[in-house]
Parts: structure tokens; sequence; C-alpha cells
């Protein structure tokens, strides 16, 4: 992974900027992958996956994240619940099969957008409050995006790798 100054992930700013851009670096990665290799089997290190699952998963996490984002920032107080949202999951074939790549990154800019609209009002004071999550406790708005913007790097490069493995091997 590329090293990001620790104060990096601490700036709202930065992170705004850092996720504003991911949706188009990520359409960037696909450019020139064919359609009938984005359901191909990744390789090592990336069993489990293929290219098409990768946007269908950053859109259900951005769902979810907005939704964490949401709760928080309108809370009147206290420590509201909000739902896991699990980073770690690799969708089933048959939920993301049908679905075209450029409907998937589409839905993931305009939930992106609102995202950050969502963050471009919050106030320093704001990105420190807290929700309760289930199973890691308090969690600050700050941290949910931090994690959203090493999420987005993660999947970045595993698209290179995967379509970096497809240009060595016969498409």
């Amino acid at each position: 992974m590329r090293y990001v100054p620790a104060a990096a992930g601490n700036d709202p700013s930065f992170l705004l900027k850092a996720l504003g851009e991911a949706g188009g670096e990520l359409a960037r990665a696909f450019a020139g992958v064919r359609e009938r290799d984005l359901l191909r089997p990744a390789p090592w290190p990336d069993e489990g996956w293929c290219l098409l699952a990768v946007p269908f998963h950053l859109v259900q996490v951005e769902r979810g994240l907005q939704e964490q984002v949401a709760i928080i920032a309108m809370s009147r107080g206290g420590e509201p619940d909000v739902p896991h949202v699990d980073l770690d999951d690799v969708p089933f074939e048959a939920d993301y099969a049908e679905c075209e790549l450029e409907d998937l990154l589409d839905e993931l800019h305009y939930l992106r957008r609102r995202t950050t609209y969502l963050l471009w009002d919050l106030s320093d004071r704001d990105w420190r409050r807290t929700g309760r999550h289930p199973y890691r406790g308090p969690v600050t708005i700050l941290e949910l995006a931090r994690e959203a913007y090493q999420h987005d790097l993660e999947h970045l490069w595993q698209v290179r790798r995967m379509v970096d493995a497809l240009a060595g091997g016969a498409r």
C-alpha cells in the first residue's frame, strides 16, 4: 500500500478531496477492460474476487457509510447506534453477475457525491462526533471517513493488480 502521512488521515480537507477523487480513479482503472474479463476469477492475492465484484462491493459499502455518517451528523447528542458496514465482505457472484460496470460506477459516483456533501457541511467539532458501532463501540465521523479512504485505496490497488494480471495473461 502507498504510504500516507498519518496527519493526512486526520485532516478533513484531505479526506474530502481523496474521497471525492476515488470514483474517477476507479473508472480510469477499468479503462480498456473487456466485458468478458469482468467476471474472470482473480489470481492470488485476490482469490474470491473478480473485477465486477469490486465496484459492486464499493457501492454497498458507500450506502452503509452514508447511513452511518447521516445518523451521527443528524443526532441531537449522545452516541446514536450506527449499523455495521462490512468492509471485508466479498460479495456473491449471483448478486452482481447481471450488473453493468458503467451502472455500478455511476451509482458509486452518485453515492460518493452525496456522502461528500454530507461531510462538507460538517464543522470541525462535528467531525469528532461519535456514534456507537455494534462491535467497535464509539466511532467518530473522522474515523469513518478515514477508513473509507483507506478502503478505497485498497480496492484501487486491487483493481490495478487484477487488470495487470489480465494484461500479463491471455485476455
